[in-house]
């Protein structure tokens, strides 16, 4: 009853835009992020660069796996639940990606992180279409292409602010 009234009202589309926008926000930041701390987590591991690309590697082949598999778990099992859920696996895998005590153990929580990350942008576009009415879908979308390409743009800086500032492991602190 509440989601029915809630949905009614005009402010609740940029209310649901505005969670689903964080959760696109924070995925795109933590892959520039990401990048940006790679020459020094392989110095901390003690590992060569080629090794310690398979931390962003295995995320980017995970998302683009699963992306569409999870647009359609969420046609069948509701786009709310898997967003969410995709939330809190990103955000579990974050804290296993900060506490990870060697390589192999922070290639598998980017892993699982890549899979909350392709539940959250596998269901973020189909949430803000079901929530704007036909005749601002357009300005709905296009405000979330500009949230990506604002986190394409923030990632790296923020990434590069964290490491020389707090260490590597503060890249995927800050995603929790």
């Amino acid at each position: 009853m509440l989601s029915k009234i809630l949905s009614q009202r005009s402010s609740y589309k940029w209310w649901a835009f505005g969670a689903v926008s964080m959760g696109t926000f924070t995925g795109v930041v933590t892959m520039g992020s990401t990048n940006v701390a790679l020459p020094t987590i392989a110095e901390h591991f003690g590992t060569d660069l080629p090794t310690t690309q398979w931390v962003v590697i295995g995320e980017t082949l995970t998302i683009s796996a699963l992306l569409l598999p999870m647009g359609r778990l969420s046609d069948i099992v509701g786009r709310k639940q898997v967003y969410i859920t995709g939330l809190v696996i990103f955000v579990l895998a974050a804290a296993m990606a900060c506490l990870s005590p060697n390589m192999p153990t922070l290639i598998i929580a980017k892993i699982l992180q890549g899979c909350g990350s392709a539940m959250t942008q596998g269901t973020s576009i189909a949430i803000i279409t079901s929530v704007f009415p036909t005749a601002e879908r357009g300005k709905a979308l296009g405000t979330h292409m500009a949230v990506v390409g604002s986190g394409g743009l923030t990632g790296p800086v923020l990434g590069g602010l964290l490491v020389s500032t707090l260490g590597w492991r503060s890249v995927f602190f800050i995603n929790i």
